[in-house]
């Protein structure tokens, strides 16, 4: 309150628009409070930002060590019981070749975010991390106009505007996303962690930067190409495999990712309450 009275006395009444002269701006005066106060408060929000930190390296680490091991089932075949398995042009046996197109699907479900609570969580490009599975930030629907695509808790999510970009995930909520991602849900339960691990390998993000068309003044990956592509499927008993080892993983990278929403949230509302002294630190 302090601060606006501050810029409101120098704000100049001009034809059309008022406006604050910014050559007097840096001459502004600030009120701060005193030093002790200031370096408790900054102790009390560091404390909630170690804690973010911490929480980020964890997911990093959690996530660094599901992507080991599907390389290293399934792209290097060193996958448990590989050495009695034979490999038939590089398929190994009990595996088969499909297109994409039979292990997911994309979601076109189509709304207008007018139509939604104003709140309700909205994920565009901007909040896709790049070469992280975990999609913990999003904004709101009140800050969209166009139609979105609806998406469910689970999700994945690729960014098809750039791929090289590395921008693949899964969603933490249900909420709407950007056209410029692609929806996309495994057509079985059981190919859920391979699919999600395979949309967001190097190989597979290579592959659709190959599709991107040339001279494009914004670069999108050809998603039916894509569809039509063929991958190996791994046998079912492997699936089961990966799905049961990767799935607490997955389940830790959720609980960090929102505890971290709540972390920040409770950041955020504490800082004006310091400041104005309504909370002593």
């Amino acid at each position: 309150a302090a601060w606006r009275a501050i810029v409101e006395s120098n704000i100049i009444s001009g034809a059309a628009v008022d406006r604050v002269p910014l050559t007097k701006f840096p001459g502004f005066g600030v009120q701060l409070p005193a030093l002790d106060v200031q370096r408790r408060i900054t102790s009390v929000l560091s404390a909630y930002d170690d804690l973010i930190e911490n929480n980020r390296r964890r997911i990093q680490l959690l996530e660094q060590a599901a992507r080991l091991l599907y390389k290293e089932w399934f792209v290097h075949l060193r996958f448990p019981g590989h050495e009695h398995v034979k490999i038939k042009g590089g398929v190994p046996e009990g595996w088969e070749k499909v297109l994409l197109s039979e292990m997911c699907m994309d979601i076109r479900k189509s709304v207008n975010p007018s139509d939604l609570p104003p709140d309700a969580p909205y994920i565009g490009l901007e909040h896709i991390p790049r070469r992280s599975i975990t999609l913990n930030e999003w904004g709101k629907a009140c800050e969209v106009d166009s139609n979105k695509f609806k998406f469910a808790e689970g999700d994945i999510l690729f960014g098809k505007i750039r791929p090289y970009f590395h921008k693949v995930g899964f969603t933490l909520i249900d909420g709407i996303a950007s056209s410029d991602a692609i929806v996309i849900r495994p057509i079985e339960t059981h190919l859920y962690y391979y699919v999600l691990f395979l949309l967001s390998s190097d190989e597979f993000v290579t592959l659709a930067s190959k599709t991107v068309r040339e001279g494009s003044k914004m670069p999108r990956a050809d998603w039916r190409f894509l569809l039509k592509s063929e991958f190996r499927r791994p046998s079912a008993i492997l699936l089961e495999l990966f799905s049961e080892t990767v799935k607490p993983i997955s389940r830790q990278l959720r609980n960090l990712a929102l505890h971290n929403q709540q972390l920040a949230h409770a950041r955020d509302l504490l800082l004006p309450r310091l400041m104005n002294g309504e909370v002593v630190a």
